[in-house]
């Protein structure tokens, strides 16, 4: 079969490798449809490379049931599927609380085991879910950052009737405001610095949009919240600039949800630190998304809401490529050729 696999830091190729099989109890094997690119993925296939080389990448993906191992599994060949990324030990402290986003020995496709740029991978049936109705293989593979999305809001606390703003559109920041929304945020707010992005933005629902090179993002988000601030933001443009407006934006005894990837260091001027502790500011951090039970699996809420199209993530897909063009697509995204949003590998694609 044919797999992307990243051989070192910056050298992508689409290789002919073994077809995988299905050895043990739940065992799976997916026919890959549709495979993103997370931001992840452009820092490690780029620059810090994986757990060990070569590697098949991909970690945000859907696909068919081919074959399964379990026969008495309540997964039949020709479902309809997603899958989370994360295996979880099972034996670790935060597993057995169902934390397994903490987990302290998973295995992650794409970045420790293979992953799902490919034409086939064998998954765990723990791992699965059957997609819905109305979610097509594209929506399904967009299932882990609407998830991702949804946990950094989570976090917040939402009010209905509170006001939030939003740093940087990749993916999830398009999929945050739409969960803002959902969960009755009157005003968002969306700050970027492509105009495109933020007309995306505008389409999407969000209420103010702010282009960050033109204007003065704080003060544009005060003037447009009664001069104190929103009551929430959150930070995923993972950058140091935004990081620090962030605090700055929002009310006093606002909430400030990092959950953008961020490469350099944040250090926090004088004035803000004092605005921190003077204000009362909450600051969170957001990893990842859950898959446990209780209170809600992230996951399948997720695909409720992609299903019941109050959670729209087609139009974020922006570019879609052959699994022989991943050089030229990791390419135009690290040195920012084109102006991207979600980008989709499709195995089948011609």
């Amino acid at each position: 079969m044919r797999a992307v696999q990243l051989i070192k830091p910056g050298d992508l190729k689409c290789v002919d490798i073994p077809k995988p099989e299905v050895r043990e109890d739940g065992d799976v094997l997916i026919k890959v449809k549709a495979c993103g690119v997370c931001g992840s993925d452009l820092e490690r296939v780029m620059v810090k490379g994986a757990y060990r080389h070569p590697i098949t990448i991909g970690h945000e993906f859907s696909g068919v049931v081919e074959d399964i191992y379990d026969k008495e599994s309540d997964i039949s060949k020709g479902d309809r599927v997603t899958v989370m990324p994360l295996i979880p030990c099972g034996k670790c402290d935060y597993c057995k609380i169902g934390q397994y986003v903490f987990c302290e020995d998973y295995l992650y496709y794409g970045s420790r085991i293979d992953g799902a740029m490919a034409e086939y991978l064998v998954v765990k049936a723990d791992n699965i879910l059957k997609l819905p109705m109305k979610v097509d293989f594209e929506m399904g593979a967009m299932t882990d950052p609407v998830s991702v999305a949804l946990h950094a809001i989570r976090k917040a606390s939402v009010i209905p009737g509170q006001s939030a703003v939003v740093f940087g559109l990749g993916a999830i920041g398009f999929l945050a405001l739409q969960w803002l929304k959902t969960v009755g945020c009157t005003k968002t707010i969306a700050v970027d610095v492509f105009d495109e992005k933020l007309g995306l933005a505008q389409a999407l629902g969000a209420d103010i949009c702010i282009n960050a090179k033109k204007e003065d993002a704080v003060k544009t988000i005060r003037d447009n919240t009664s001069g104190r601030g929103a009551d929430i933001a959150v930070e995923l443009a993972g950058s140091k600039i935004a990081q620090v407006q962030a605090v700055e934006g929002i009310r006093n005894m606002g909430k400030v949800i990092y959950c953008g990837i961020s490469y350099d260091d944040l250090v926090i001027p004088n004035a803000t630190l004092s605005r921190i502790l003077r204000a009362e500011i909450t600051i969170m951090g957001a990893w990842n998304s859950l898959n446990s039970p209780l209170p809600v699996n992230e996951w399948q809420s997720s695909l409720e809401f992609m299903d019941s199209s109050r959670i729209k993530t087609l139009p974020l897909i922006s570019h879609r490529f052959k699994l022989e063009e991943c050089q030229e697509a990791f390419d135009m995204m690290y040195n920012k050729k084109d102006i991207y949003n979600k980008v989709i590998f499709k195995p089948e694609m011609a």
